[in-house]
Order: structure tokens, then C-alpha cells, then sequence
């Protein structure tokens, strides 16, 4: 005989299936972990990489700050050397000398530079660098100079210098002036006549 089955469990009144397992929710866990812990990593990355940017600009930072530090104690410190100030009026001074000589070397209004040229290149060899001569005037009879010194000393001993000399050897100067102006600065003129023979020649 025959046997006949008959199922009497229906689709309908079969449980359905929960979307959310507890596999899926672990797996979902296990990935948002995963992420956030990379997140973390990142972060932790850039925090590191921009601290160390940080901590090089501040170094830049002091340093730069302690150049300027120094730089301002340099500039408030910089003061001219007076040996540095003393040879610089001495080359001021010997440029000036050098200067007036020229020009009364070449101007005939004011010398008789013609037929005194041996003078001339004496009395530029015999230069002190102390003394500044600004008028020069010389003609057969006599001869006048005059002009500034830093010290009043210096006029003395350029003068003696005159002895070492060819031409202006021997000359005899009967007038001597030294004074002091306004800028106390020393003025002197020298002369081979007194100033009232020289008023009265003119």
C-alpha cells in the first residue's frame, strides 16, 4: 500500500529572517573600528607632521628674533673708530692742501707760478699733513702764505722743513700770525714782509 505525505509546514508560517544578525552588527563593528582606528592613525599623523612644522618655525622664529637682538646692539654700538676719524680729517686736509695748490698754480691773478716752478714742487713735496695752505703768493721780492692747521704747532715744523729745501732754503719771514676762528680752527699767514710793508706796497 501506498503512503501519502502531506506537509503541513507552510511558507507563510515559516519565521522570516531578521535583517540585522548579530554577524552583520559585529561585522559593521568590526569595519567602524577598522575606520575609525585609521582616522585615528591620520590624525595622529598630521598632528605630529604640523608640530614638527611648528616647533621649526619657532626655532626659525628665535633665531631671526636673536639676529635682530644683535643687530640693533651692533647699530647701537657703532660708533667711528677715532683713529679711523683722525685719518680721514688728515686725507680731508691733504686733499684741500692739494687742491689750493693747484689752483694757485694755475692761476696767474694770484702768482707768479712762471718762473717759480722750482718753488712750487718743493713746497709740494715739503706738505704737512696738519697744515692746509689756501693763498699762495710769490713774485721776485717776496712771498706770503697763509692757510689753516689742525694744530698750531704743525706751522712751526712745516716751516723748518724749509731748510731741506733747494729754493725756498734760507728765506727769511718777518711776519708770523696764527689765530683761532669761530669753528676753532687754526688760521696762519706767513710772510717774507711785515703787513705794513706790504700795505705800503700795494
Amino acid at each position: 500500500m501506498r503512503k501519502l505525505s502531506i506537509n503541513l509546514l507552510q511558507a507563510e508560517l515559516m519565521p522570516e529572517k531578521p535583517l540585522w544578525t548579530l554577524k552583520r552588527v559585529v561585522s559593521v563593528w568590526a569595519i567602524a573600528f577598522v575606520l575609525m582606528l585609521g582616522w585615528m592613525f591620520y590624525s595622529n599623523f598630521q598632528l605630529t607632521q604640523r608640530t614638527h612644522e611648528f616647533n621649526q618655525a619657532n626655532e626659525q622664529k628665535q633665531k631671526y628674533e636673536a639676529l635682530q637682538a644683535d643687530l640693533e646692539i651692533q647699530v647701537s654700538q657703532n660708533r667711528a673708530d677715532p683713529l679711523l676719524q683722525e685719518k680721514l680729517a688728515t686725507v680731508k686736509l691733504l686733499f684741500v692742501n692739494k687742491t689750493n695748490l693747484h689752483k694757485q698754480l694755475t692761476d696767474t691773478n694770484s702768482t707768479y707760478s712762471a718762473g717759480f716752478s722750482k718753488a712750487m714742487t718743493e713746497l709740494s713735496e715739503l706738505h704737512h699733513q696738519d697744515v692746509s695752505l689756501q693763498k699762495v703768493h710769490m713774485n721776485k721780492s717776496h712771498m706770503t702764505f697763509s692757510g689753516i692747521a689742525r694744530k698750531p704747532e704743525a706751522v712751526p715744523t712745516w716751516l723748518a722743513a724749509f731748510d731741506n729745501a733747494t729754493f725756498l732754503s734760507g728765506q727769511s719771514f718777518k711776519h708770523f700770525s696764527l689765530s683761532e676762528n669761530e669753528e676753532a680752527v687754526t688760521q696762519f699767514t706767513v710772510s717774507s714782509q711785515r703787513l705794513s710793508e706790504q700795505s705800503g706796497g700795494q
